[in-house]
């Protein structure tokens, strides 16, 4: 398996990714450009991973990094669907 056809890991060692490329990067900042994609990467996702470990154990981690900025742009996406104001779910 080459280093590009490498599959995306999280290592809880380092509490870092391995195998994500800057390709795949510029991809999920073109598809998500509300998005911080390295903040989220780098700060919130391994906040999250290190303090759930019981949930952090998963298969796919693309599909995993690209839910969780899914649902980032969409939160953005309302926030500016109502001029800035933030609305739960109740109030749509």
């Amino acid at each position: 398996m080459s280093s590009s056809d490498s599959k995306i890991i999280f290592n809880f060692t380092t509490l870092k990714w391995e195998n994500i490329t800057v390709d795949q990067v510029k991809l999920w900042e073109s598809a998500y450009p509300d998005c911080d994609v390295v903040d989220i990467l780098t700060k919130k996702m391994v906040i999250w991973l290190d303090s759930n470990p019981q949930k952090a154990h998963k298969k796919n981690w693309k599909r995993f990094i690209t839910n969780w900025l899914s649902r980032q742009q969409e939160g953005y996406d309302r926030f500016k669907k109502f001029g800035g104001k933030m609305y739960d779910n109740n109030n749509l």
